[in-house]
């Protein structure tokens, strides 16, 4: 199995597993924790209508070399969502300063 494939199959099974296990009992969670849930899911929203246009990219343009397809198809289904996590815990680490 390559490294691309390990990815995307943690960014398909590994990331909806973990916001499943983030989102129960979501209300009783702190408002950081909200926050990371809130943004790593609207990052995996993105990621896989990214994955899905990467996915229908016409065989003209491939090629061996063709590192974006392969971010955009393997990849974004994990970076998305660790970016969204990322923003997630720095906005609701301001907010918890704010309240």
């Amino acid at each position: 199995m390559s490294a691309g494939v390990a990815v995307m199959l943690i960014g398909l099974f590994g990331v909806p597993a973990a916001l499943l296990w983030l989102g129960h009992r979501l209300r009783r969670r702190t408002a950081r924790q909200r926050a990371i849930f809130w943004w790593t899911l609207g990052g995996y929203i993105v990621a896989i209508l990214v994955a899905t246009i990467a996915a229908f990219w016409p065989p003209r343009h491939w090629s061996e070399a063709d590192l974006l397809r392969g971010l955009a198809g393997f990849a974004s289904l994990l970076l998305l969502p660790l970016l969204g996590a990322v923003i997630g815990a720095v906005l609701g680490a301001k907010d918890k300063h704010q309240t």
